[in-house]
This record gives structure tokens, C-alpha cells and sequence, in this order.
């Protein structure tokens, strides 16, 4: 019999001594299997003497097999090693200890990863199981078979979701699961069932496995799970003699790669780590994500520091909170499924796995797939140290205000470079046809690598982009597409980039730099020829334009493009009205759309406090709607004015900034660290990564040691000078000077000079 089956989740289990690979699956119907089929772990090894390596090798009970390969393009004989542990990277080295001249290859690679690659199927997609036995063993189903094969992308199945938060009771800094307890779990799940569990800690503990028990759902969703709740919540359960048994088969969690909790035959989603690549975001908390996903939702903030004493005061406001923040992060989920799925799928990385790996990870993947197809075998990660290289041509900008400016973007620009190129690892030759502006040299053919994966991408693309046009973009099907071609493009851009990552397997950094170097000629020649039509370039930045004067001309420039350059471009937006500082990649413009963008501004940065980035955002709206710089002035002496009138909130006030390592390796003290230390000491877990809010109080000494913890602060005691001279000030006069106001006229105060208030 043959089924097709929707791919959740892979794990490795040893059955009687056997690495099985466990595939963890759902039919269109929402049913859960478990497909089990033999897989041997298996890595290569090339030398000068294939044949000496077999007999070897076979002499001491190993299974092998020789075959072709390449390594980077060149053709090679390989030993295939078949192994039937789990744990190939030491067994490949006691087996090579006594080898000369060999290399081994993808025993590094994991072997559920290996079993993916190998049999070409993907999670979150669709496979075809043949199916040679069936049983049933409780409600579980399971199905052994000996082939399996990839189906491609379907809808997603029904899917059992169970939306979580966590809270702890801590009366003197961060929770720590030796001492504080879990009072609180807030829970939704599928069938819309809203369930709050308070109490005996021993009790809530039970209850919640019981419930996941019972409900069985197929995808946690969470907040800060990986990082903190999940270890948090074992060690709690161990305390009082409990297992946390939330996986299915009564299987605890554990940490996996990337930092990650794998929860067996269970997805474990954790959007704080996708709020983590947001740069946007200033602190990544749910509030700020919820917020950047444009969701209206209620959340009643109570902060971790305020959990202790409202639970004593009013237990309710936090079990109100806790339980909105469930229902948050279910309508989040909601949201971002397809484009969780679809990157998964695109990548080769199960769904939870997908969010925790960066961007190279995620390339790498992807391009280990295209690898076994072609039979190149995957090297290991290098041990280097990253070399810089220049990037993209960014021209610098006429200060000032600009009307009337067209953006024209080239598509797909340093993909487009590479696949016109032939731009590869494994075609980089001394003798290469194709040359580039820094000397590289690139073979015309074979086709490369990369240009082979990008192609495929951007064709793929292409014909998602057509399909949709045809759709309705409400449907179901378009928001599954959009998802899909929002993953892809995530993937081919980054590839160029890929190459030049010091943690890059493939990792070329002459490709990297020919790409960038080419970019910059394409750049230069389209300015050259913007110019020539009569138009004005006024700014330029890696793949994109901003032309004055353009009327009538763009249609000429863009075919231009296309017959001369053999390249893509588009007008991408008109500003009516654009401001550029003096500093490159920092600037603000209003479409023809009224749609504000801001670029690269403090009212964009994070760790500039809210009323700065407030002050200079409704400086630059006032500015770009009015085209009166009067008017602008206005708006930013009105902050100042606010300021001086203590009639700005405490939270305004806060300045985050990230810690980035650990507290030890810091040598000149910053108001953040210096703040992490403080709060270290008093029982706060600080660790790299974790964003410190802090404001500025009065007092004398340098600036770290007036920083004090956002909530210790009270209104008397803010240095509201500092706030003024370095932060309103200088970040509405970033936008100000250009158009000549000097600090002067900023700092006058309806005819009196600022300083005549201190």
C-alpha cells in the first residue's frame, strides 16, 4: 500500500541495536503516524589508493561501497562507510587514526539531517511511503517501510496547536528553577479551550503533562521556551520527583542544535526567535513583536520585575496577562505558519529547528540538498579567520530635501551577477573566461554550483509570482504562495553572502568579493548612463537608484539595462519628498503613496530612547508632508519643551542596548554593562544576548555611573538634561541640519535660550 503523508518532524532512535529513522507524519486528515525505515549513518573518505582503503576497511567488518564524487567540482574516487551508530564523528576518527593521506567528508553532517539529504525528502512537505507493514500501538499508528520519496509542497494538514506561557514566583531578581517556583501556567488549545493552572507547583506540573497527554498536539508555540522555560520547567519536575514527559511516547525534552529544545514528534516553536532577526525590534519582547506583525491585540504588561509583588497584591492582573499572552501567540502563529513551513520546507530544516539557525545555516542546508544530487560531497566547516572584503557601491548623498525622486531597484541584483557569471566555488579558475572588475577568473562552463541552486530559485520564483497574480490574495492558496516566495527570496539573496561567512562550508571568499566587485561596475555604468539620459543621480546604494529629473526617461533607462547589462530592474517607488543627511544609508522619504519610510535614522535604532527616535520620527512626518522646515522646528522644540516640563513617561526614557558577550570580557565600562553588573548582583541573570534597559539620572562622574535600571527610577531623580543636549537634540537635528538649523536655533525656546531653564 501507498500513502501520502505530511513530514512534522525526524529523529534517529536505536531499536535493537539499529539506527531507525523515525518519521514523525500527519495525513489530510490530521492523523498522526510514525514511519520507521533502516537507515545506516554512513561518511566518505578519499585518498590516493581507493583500493587499499576498501581492503582495509573490509578486513575490519565494515560495509562499504566505492563511488564517484567531486569535491568542489572535481571529479574524485570515494569510500562510502556505512556505520550503524548514531555517532559517526568519533567512529570516523578511531577508523582514519591509523590512515596517511586521506580526508573524510559528512561525517560531521547529523545523521537525521544525512537521512533527509539522502532520500531527497523534506520536512514540511509532502512524502510518498510505501508502506510493508501496519500496526497500531495505542493511538498511535505506525507504518515500517523501505522507500519513501518526496511528494513536493501540499497544503498544510490539520495540525494540533497548544499555545503556552510560563510564570515563575521570584522575590529577588531573575527566576532560577533551584529556588523559585512555577506558580502559573496559561494554556489554549486547539479546540479553543482556554486552561490556567495555579497552585501546588507538584499539581500544576501533572496537570500540564496530562493535558498535553490528552490533547496530543502537534506544535508548541511559546515565548522565550528555548532559551528559558523548557530546561526551567524539567528541572522544577525533577524537584518533586516528576518527568516531563510532554513529548509523545512519554519522551522529555532535550537540547538539540542551535541552541534549541526538540520535543519528540512534537514541533516546538519559540517566536522569540524570530523576533530576534527583527532589527526593528528594540527589546524582542511579545509586546514588540505582536506590535511589528501590525496585530491589535490587548496585553496588560506586567514586567518581570513587578511578577512577585502583583501575585501577592492582585494574583488576577497576572493571571489576565499570562493568558493574553497565550491568545497572543496563537494569533501570531496564525500568522507566520505558512512562512515558517515554507522556509522550512525550501531549507531541508524541521520547523522549529528552521527559526533557532541563521541565515547561513539555513543556505547551508539548502545547499546540501542540491549537493548529493550532483554528487558533491559536502565539506567541513572551515577553520578560519574571516578576511573583510568590499561590498556594495554606496554613493554618498546630496544633503537636503529632494522632491519628486524615483528609487530604481535592480532585481535580484548579486543573484542575477552570479548566474550571468557563472560565478562559483567550483568554477573559479586561473584560466576562466569570465573576468572580474578585482581579476577573478571564472569558467563559462559547466554550469556552476551556485548558479545551478540560484536559477532554480529564482525560476521557482518567478512562477509563483505569475500564479499569484492570477489568484485572489485572500485565498488560502495565495497566502501559502506568498509565504513560499517570501522564503525564497530570504534564500537567494543571502547565498553571495553565504560564501563569504567564515562558518560557510563552501565558504569562497573570492566569490564573494567577485560578486561584490561586479555589483559595484553595474552601479557605476548605470549611473554613467542615468547621467547621459539627463537625469540626476542624487543618491546610490549597493542595487538601488534614486533619480531626479526622470520623466519620460525611466522606460529608456530600464531596457538599457536589460539589452546592455543583461540584467533586471524596476522603479520601485517615486518619493514626493526625500531628506538625506550627510551619512550614507541614513534617510527618510514620502512615497506617492503617502507611505513614510525611514532608513538607517535613530528613530529606526534601538538603542536610542523612545522619546529620541519619537521626537525625530514626527520631525521627519512634518518635514516630509509639509516641506516647511518652520514647521519641523517647531515639532522638535515642542519635545525639548516636554522635556524641560517633565511631561514625558519614565518609560519613554529607557535605553536598551544588547549584551553582547559575557560581562568578564568587557573592559571600558558602558552604562549598559554597568547596569548588567549591578543587577547581576542583585540575583538578575544577565547573559549575552539579553538587552538592559537602563536611564540616565542626575549626578556627578562619567555617564555609567548615573545609569540606573529602568525601574528603580523615580521622576525627580532623571537627568532630563541629558535627555535634551544628547539625545532629543542631536536626533532631530540629524534631519534639521542639513536644511540649515544650527544647534543654536533648536536650543531657543520661544526667544529664551534652553539653558536658561537649568
Amino acid at each position: 500500500m501507498v500513502r501520502q503523508l505530511w513530514l512534522l518532524d525526524i529523529a534517529l532512535e536505536i531499536e535493537d541495536g539499529k539506527p531507525i529513522a523515525w518519521l514523525w507524519c500527519k495525513d489530510s486528515l490530521g492523523e498522526t503516524y510514525v514511519v520507521k525505515k533502516e537507515y545506516s549513518p554512513n561518511f566518505y573518505i578519499v585518498g590516493d589508493v581507493v583500493e587499499e582503503i576498501v581492503a582495509f576497511l573490509k578486513t575490519h567488518g565494515y560495509r562499504v561501497e566505492e563511488v564517484s564524487r567531486k569535491i568542489r567540482g572535481r571529479s574524485v574516487k570515494a569510500v562510502k562507510v556505512y556505520v550503524n551508530v548514531e555517532d559517526v564523528e568519533s567512529i570516523a576518527k578511531k577508523i582514519i587514526k591509523n590512515m596517511k593521506n586521506v580526508e573524510v567528508y559528512e561525517e560531521d553532517v547529523r545523521p537525521s539531517i544525512k537521512f533527509l539529504l539522502e532520500n531527497r525528502v523534506k520536512p514540511s512537505g509532502d512524502i510518498i511511503v510505501h508502506e510493508s507493514m501496519f500496526k497500531e500501538q495505542g493511538s498511535l499508528k505506525i507504518i515500517e517501510t523501505d522507500k519513501v520519496e518526496y511528494a513536493g509542497v501540499s497544503t498544510l494538514p490539520p495540525l494540533k496547536i497548544m499555545s503556552l506561557d510560563f510564570v515563575y514566583y521570584s522575590e529577588a531578581g531573575s527566576p532560577r528553577p533551584e529556588r523559585d517556583p512555577v506558580i502559573l501556567i496559561s494554556l489554549i488549545t486547539s479546540s479553543g479551550e482556554k486552561i490556567q493552572l495555579s497552585g501546588d507547583e507538584k499539581k500544576i506540573l501533572r496537570e500540564f503533562v496530562e493535558i498535553v497527554e490528552r490533547d496530543d498536539p502537534d506544535v508548541f508555540v511559546s515565548f522565550s521556551s528555548n532559551r528559558l522555560h523548557w530546561n526551567y520547567l524539567q528541572e522544577r519536575a525533577r524537584r518533586h520527583g516528576l518527568r516531563l514527559t510532554i513529548g509523545r511516547l512519554s519522551s522529555e525534552p532535550h537540547t538539540s542544535i542551535h541552541g534549541h529544545v526538540s520535543i519528540r514528534g512534537r514541533i516546538n516553536i519559540d517566536l522569540e526567535d524570530m523576533a530576534k532577526d527583527i532589527p526593528e525590534l528594540t527589546v524582542e519582547t511579545l509586546e514588540e513583536f505582536v506590535d511589528y506583525l501590525g496585530l491589535k491585540l490587548e496585553l496588560d504588561t506586567v514586567e518581570e520585575w513587578e511578577v512577585a509583588e502583583t501575585w501577592k497584591k492582585n494574583p488576577e492582573r497576572v493571571k489576565k496577562y499570562s493568558m493574553q499572552k497565550a491568545e497572543a501567540l496563537l494569533k501570531c502563529f496564525e500568522v507566520l505558519k505558512e512562512y515558517i513551513f515554507s522556509l522550512s520546507e525550501l531549507t531541508g530544516i524541521p520547523a522549529d529547528y528552521v527559526l533557532t539557525a541563521s541565515t547561513g545555516f539555513r543556505v547551508e542546508n539548502y545547499l546540501m540538498y542540491l549537493a548529493v544530487e550532483l554528487g558533491e560531497l559536502i565539506p567541513k566547516k572551515p577553520e578560519i579567520t574571516p578576511t573583510p572584503y568590499v561590498g556594495g557601491l554606496v554613493k554618498s548623498p546630496e544633503p537636503g530635501l529632494h522632491k519628486d525622486v524615483a528609487v530604481v531597484d535592480f532585481r535580484s541584483m548579486y543573484p542575477s551577477l552570479m548566474i550571468k557569471y557563472n560565478i562559483s566555488f567550483d568554477t573559479l579558475s586561473d584560466d576562466g573566461e569570465y573576468v572580474s572588475p578585482n581579476n577573478y577568473r571564472f569558467k563559462k562552463e559547466p554550469e556552476g554550483f551556485l548558479p545551478r541552486a540560484l536559477k532554480t530559485l529564482i525560476e521557482e520564483r518567478r512562477k509563483i509570482q505569475q500564479k499569484l497574480r492570477t489568484l485572489d490574495p485572500n485565498s488560502t492558496e495565495a497566502r501559502v504562495l506568498d509565504a513560499r516566495q517570501r522564503a525564497i527570496k530570504v534564500i537567494s539573496n543571502a547565498i553571495y553572502g553565504y560564501t563569504g561567512w567564515a562558518g560557510a562550508r563552501w565558504y569562497t571568499r573570492e566569490v564573494a568579493e567577485a560578486t561584490t566587485s561586479w555589483g559595484r561596475h553595474v552601479i557605476m555604468e548605470s549611473m554613467k548612463k542615468a547621467s547621459e539620459l539627463g537625469m540626476k543621480v542624487i543618491y546610490s546604494d549597493t542595487d538601488s537608484l534614486f533619480l531626479q529629473n526622470y520623466t519620460g526617461k525611466i522606460e529608456k533607462f530600464l531596457k538599457w539595462i536589460e539589452e546592455d547589462l543583461g540584467l533586471e530592474a524596476k522603479l520601485e517607488k517615486i518619493y514626493k519628498m526625500v531628506i538625506f543627511t550627510e551619512a550614507k544609508k541614513k534617510y527618510a522619504g514620502i512615497t506617492s503613496e503617502s507611505i513614510i519610510d525611514i532608513v538607517g535614522l535613530e528613530a529606526v535604532r534601538g538603542d536610542w530612547s523612545y522619546i529620541a527616535r519619537e521626537a525625530q520620527r514626527d520631525t521627519v512626518k512634518t518635514l516630509l508632508e509639509t516641506g516647511n522646515v518652520h514647521e519641523a522646528l517647531k515639532i522638535s522644540k515642542n519635545y525639548i519643551k516636554k522635556l524641560i516640563n517633565r511631561e514625558v513617561e519614565l518609560r519613554k526614557l529607557i535605553i536598551w542596548k544588547q549584551i553582547t558577550r559575557s560581562l568578564d570580557e568587557y573592559e571600558a565600562t558602558q552604562p549598559h554593562v554597568n547596569v548588567a553588573r549591578q543587577l547581576v548582583q542583585e540575583g538578575w541573570k544577565i547573559q549575552p544576548g539579553d538587552k538592559v534597559g537602563y536611564i540616565i539620572v542626575k549626578g556627578s562622574g562619567p555617564l555609567y555611573k548615573r545609569a540606573k535600571p529602568y525601574f528603580k527610577v523615580h521622576p525627580e531623580e532623571v537627568d532630563w538634561d541629558y535627555y535634551i543636549e544628547k539625545q532629543v537634540a542631536p536626533a532631530c537635528l540629524r534631519v534639521l541640519e542639513p536644511l540649515g538649523v544650527k544647534i543654536e536655533e533648536l536650543k531657543s525656546i520661544g526667544g529664551t535660550s534652553l539653558m536658561d531653564f537649568f
